[in-house]
């Protein structure tokens, strides 16, 4: 017994020798570090959906102040660690309105590294919020009309439309204390020296009871239609006369403007027929193919029981503005391709001859590509015998650029061989073998000397005969005819 105690307690003794031994190996060899991070913009986690962080001034969303962390570690990980590698937490995880001090927390983005925070490794450990719950709360619309309308003129009753719907009050939304001190949504309306009915969207800016503007909320909506009608009292009403188009331009061209001159017409007439007048409409005005901008003159269309005032025009002057649309396009196209430069006395060639193009431009680009050949060109200048890759110089009109880098080609520049010379040679000698048949008419062939005697027929022995001097060629013999 007693030597199994002195056993275990040699082996727990050895145990704890190699365990100080790694301890202070591992520390010599990879001692801590301290590594510094600036500048590190604190994350907001937990704040409930109800509540807002505002500033002091009580405006929501402030701009929280930066962290400067120190954290320590071995010398292996102080090489690895990046900015990116931490993020400094602030947890509103169960907190209500009011003033809060939230420590700030550090956290790895990866497990495969580890640190600690020393006691002063954060600056500031802890951030100050003031959180305030969200409410919501309904007020009127308070339209405000400017300006005077001329003599005879007078204006009905406001309508205030949102959606085609008439409406007369908005929500607010936002932090409690700025939602408590709207009082309305207030817009203006200028209707100085109107003849026509206003019609306008306006935007909608909420103010508390002495009418200053209250930041940090939002409406719904935001923007409403407003229209005030403008009506004459004595029978003469100023109506604004509308162009009636007809047609379209020519493919690649659009209308930019309608003027007309006059845009307004008195229109005299008892109440009833003025009342129900809201524009005067011209004849129509037909542009259809038209490349360019059209002047006419268009009779006014009146309507029944109006008539223009004394020394007012029947017809008025019409402008259409047309231009042409700048849009861009983009297309591939072949290109046969031609050189220049070429050294005297070389002979070239290319491979391909016919290269694609991928060229963008506008629209009037398009018409000019449309009246001209696409020309490439290779400029060998300077070069000599041999091969060649060479980019190509697409030659492009205004209005265009070539689509990425321009194609290659294969250049092959050669010296051409040289001309062969005349020398004249003796004709090979030609054996003349005459064939006699036995029967029929004799055959006469005609063999180089190189070719093996004729097989003779029958039982008679053929002849040869030699010419003694090379003699100038002569055609081949006609076959005789044969005997009937």
């Amino acid at each position: 017994m007693t030597t199994l105690r002195a056993t275990i307690l040699r082996a727990l003794l050895a145990l704890g020798l190699s365990f100080s031994l790694w301890a202070f190996v591992s520390f010599s060899q990879n001692p801590e570090e301290l590594v510094p991070f600036e500048g590190l913009t604190p994350q907001v986690i937990g704040l409930s959906s109800d509540l807002v962080i505002v500033d002091a001034n009580g405006l929501p969303n402030p701009t929280l102040p930066s962290v400067n962390v120190t954290l320590r570690t071995d010398r292996n990980q102080r090489t690895e660690l990046r900015p990116v590698d931490i993020r400094t937490v602030v947890d509103l995880t169960g907190l209500g309105p009011g003033e809060h001090i939230v420590p700030v927390n550090v956290q790895a983005t990866r497990s495969t590294i580890s640190f600690t925070v020393p006691a002063d490794g954060v600056t500031p450990s802890a951030i100050p919020f003031r959180l305030e719950e969200i409410i919501t709360s309904t007020v009127p619309i308070d339209l405000k009309v400017s300006g005077n309308l001329p003599f005879s003129f007078e204006r009905g009753e406001p309508q205030i439309l949102f959606s085609g719907v008439s409406i007369a009050e908005v929500q607010v939304s936002g932090p409690q204390n700025r939602v408590q001190r709207v009082t309305a949504a207030q817009t203006t309306a200028n209707i100085e020296q109107l003849r026509a009915s206003y019609q306008a969207p306006l935007n909608l800016i909420a103010v508390d009871e002495n009418g200053q503007t209250v930041d940090g909320v939002q409406m719904s909506p935001g923007t409403v239609n407003v229209r005030i009608p403008i009506t004459s009292v004595v029978g003469l009403k100023l109506v604004p006369v509308q162009v009636s188009v007809v047609g379209l331009p020519a493919p690649g061209y659009a209308i930019t403007a309608v003027e007309v001159d006059p845009p307004l017409l008195a229109l005299t007439g008892s109440s009833g027929p003025l009342d129900a007048v809201l524009v005067l409409k011209t004849e129509d005005i037909d542009i259809g193919g038209a490349r360019s901008s059209l002047v006419r003159q268009a009779r006014i269309i009146f309507p029944t029981g109006t008539s223009p005032q004394v020394g007012q025009p029947g017809n008025v002057q019409v402008t259409v503005l047309i231009s042409q649309i700048s849009q861009s396009f983009k297309v591939a196209l072949p290109a046969q391709v031609t050189t220049s430069g070429v050294g005297d006395g070389l002979l070239i060639s290319i491979n391909p001859d016919i290269v694609t193009v991928t060229i963008t431009g506008s629209s009037s680009f398009l018409d000019q590509l449309a009246q001209q050949t696409l020309r490439v060109n290779v400029d060998v200048s300077g070069l000599g015998p041999g091969s060649y890759q060479l980019p190509v110089t697409v030659i492009l009109p205004d209005g265009a650029r070539l689509v990425g880098d321009p194609p290659l080609v294969d250049i092959v520049l050669r010296v051409p061989p040289p001309a062969p010379t005349n020398t004249p040679t003796a004709e090979p000698p030609v054996d003349v073998t005459a064939t006699l048949p036995t029967t029929g008419t004799p055959e006469v062939t005609m063999t180089p000397d190189t070719a093996a005697p004729p097989e003779p027929t029958g039982t008679a022995e053929p002849t040869t005969i030699e010419p003694t001097t090379p003699e100038p060629p002569t055609p081949e013999p006609t076959p005789p005819e044969p005997t009937p």
